[in-house]
């Protein structure tokens, strides 16, 4: 009897965590072995997270990606930008291209920075012409 409680209770919570965003694919275009390194970051605009970003490693070179969430991006007209940055020392510069678009999802141009220290940085604009940014942590 304690069996079938059990798979409905995991069927429904599988069902209702579906329910919470939308799930998209995290694959670097031409590179599906790259990994996430470091943790995600977040960009945030009048203390609502408006997106994501992560940084990927893989096929000799690192990857921004960031995902503007559903809530931002149904209500809102926005650019978003996004790039790898060294940092080296007390100086942080752009490791790569800035790639930019005004699309839900966007992967960055790969970097060839793997034997740098790292992040990923990335931008959306808000009402008013302004931006925020969000960036991953550093990796070495």
């Amino acid at each position: 009897m304690r069996k079938p409680f059990a798979i409905a209770a995991a069927l429904a919570a599988t069902l209702l965590s579906v329910g919470m965003g939308t799930a998209h694919a995290e694959t670097v275009p031409g590179c599906a072995s790259a990994q996430q390194i470091g943790t995600t970051g977040y960009v945030k605009y009048q203390g609502a997270t408006i997106a994501s970003v992560k940084q990927f490693a893989g096929c000799g070179k690192n990857f921004a990606y960031t995902w503007v969430w559903d809530s931002y991006a149904r209500n809102h007209t926005y650019r978003v930008s996004n790039w790898i940055a060294v940092i080296d020392g007390t100086e942080e510069y752009p490791g790569g291209d800035l790639r930019s678009g005004t699309k839900q999802e966007l992967w960055g141009a790969g970097a060839a920075t793997l034997d740098k220290c790292t992040r990923a940085v990335s931008s959306v604009t808000v009402p008013g012409g302004g931006y925020v940014s969000g960036w991953t942590d550093k990796r070495c």
